[in-house]
C-alpha cells in the first residue's frame, strides 16, 4: 500500500488499538491524527535547500507534511545544531521544541591490525593496495562528479597511485556519475562496490588510505565519524553540519572548488606526518560520540513529553 497512504490512513487506527504513550517517527514525517505524543525526527532539511537534486514525487508526498507533522509533534529530535538552525530558520519552528541529539559510530568500528581478516576483504572486493574511500549514496549532493574529475587530474598527472572507491547503493540521478567515468576513461582505477554488508564496513575503512566526502550538504555526515573511528583520514567539506562533526580532526576542502578538493587530498596522501595527525585526532574526535548517549538523550526526551 502506498506509504503516505497508509501513515495517514491505517496507522491512526492501529495506534488506537496499541495505545503507546509516544510514538516516535523517524523519518520527518508523521500522521496528523495521532491518538497519543507524537515525536519526530528531522535529519535536514535538503528537501528545500536542495530541491532541484530530488525526485519530483518524493518533493510531492513530503514536502506538505513536514511542516505539519514539525507543528503538531511534541518534540522534534535532529542530529545536528546546523540542521537545528537550518529547521528554525526554514519551518519557523520554536527552537526550544527541537532537540540536538547526535549519531554515532557503530561500537565495533575501530582500528584493526594488519592481517588475515582485512585481506579477505580486499581479496572478496578486489581492492588495490591504495585507494581512496567514498562511503554514501550516490547522488548529486555528495559532490561526486567533480570528485571524479579531480580524482582523474591527480592520477594522471602521476601526483598519487591511487584508486578511488565507491561505497553506497544508487539514489536517484546517477547517470553523470557514471557518465563521468567514462569520459575520463577510469574504468581501471575507479571501483563501485554498491551497498556493502555492515560486518564488512569497518574493515573497508581500515583498508583506504584516506576517506573522501566533499559533500555540498549534511544533516550528519555520518561516514566521517565512521572512518575518524577507524583511525583512517578525512577530507571533507565544510558544509551543513561536516564541520560541526568533525571539528578540527578532519581536512576541509571548499566542495565547489577543484584544486581545493586536489590539495586537500595531496596533503594527506603525500604527507605523512599529516596523515598521522589526523588518524589521532580522528580517533579521539569519534570518541566523543556515541549511541548509548544517543539512547539516553532521546529517552530524556520521551520523558519530558510525557510529563508534560
Amino acid at each position: 500500500m502506498n506509504k503516505t497512504l497508509w501513515m495517514q490512513a491505517v496507522l491512526p487506527w492501529e495506534m488506537r488499538q496499541l495505545k503507546p504513550d509516544i510514538c516516535h517517527f523517524t523519518n520527518s514525517v508523521a500522521p496528523l491524527l495521532s491518538p497519543c505524543h507524537v515525536v519526530v525526527t528531522i535529519h535536514d532539511m535538503t528537501l528545500w535547500l536542495y530541491a532541484h537534486y530530488h525526485h519530483r514525487k518524493r518533493l510531492l508526498s513530503m514536502r506538505p507534511l513536514i511542516p505539519l507533522a514539525a507543528r503538531r509533534a511534541a518534540a522534534i529530535i535532529t542530529v545536528s545544531h546546523s540542521a537545528k538552525a537550518d529547521i528554525v530558520r526554514i519551518l519557523g519552528t520554536d527552537a526550544a521544541k527541537i532537540h540536538v541529539i547526535h549519531e554515532a559510530p557503530p561500537a565495533d568500528f575501530q582500528p584493526l591490525p594488519p592481517g588475515a581478516a582485512l585481506e579477505a576483504v580486499r581479496s572478496r572486493y578486489k581492492l588495490p593496495r591504495h585507494f581512496i574511500l567514498h562511503v554514501g549514496t550516490l547522488e548529486p549532493r555528495k559532490n561526486l562528479v567533480r570528485l571524479i574529475e579531480v580524482f582523474a587530474r591527480l592520477h594522471r598527472a602521476g601526483t598519487i597511485p591511487h584508486s578511488l572507491v565507491f561505497v553506497g547503493a544508487n539514489g536517484w540521478m546517477t547517470e553523470p556519475v557514471f557518465e563521468a567515468v567514462e569520459r575520463l576513461a577510469l574504468h581501471e582505477v575507479v571501483r563501485f562496490l554498491g551497498h556493502v554488508p555492515q560486518d564488512d564496513m569497518a574493515k573497508l575503512y581500515n583498508l583506504a588510505d584516506v576517506v573522501t566526502f566533499p559533500s555540498l550538504y549534511e544533516g550528519f555526515g555520518l561516514p566521517v565519524v565512521e572512518a575518524m573511528a577507524c583511525g583512517t583520514p578525512v577530507v571533507t567539506s565544510r558544509r551543513g553540519a561536516l564541520e560541526e562533526v568533525a571539528g578540527e580532526a578532519a581536512e576541509f576542502v571548499e566542495p565547489t572548488e577543484d584544486d581545493s578538493i586536489a590539495e586537500g587530498l595531496c596533503r594527506v596522501l603525500t604527507n605523512p606526518n599529516r596523515h598521522a595527525e589526523l588518524r589521532a585526532c580522528g580517533l579521539a574526535r569519534a570518541a566523543q560520540f556515541s549511541w548509548a548517549a544517543t539512547a539516553a538523550q532521546t529517552m530524556r526526551v520521551y520523558e519530558q513529553v510525557v510529563q508534560a
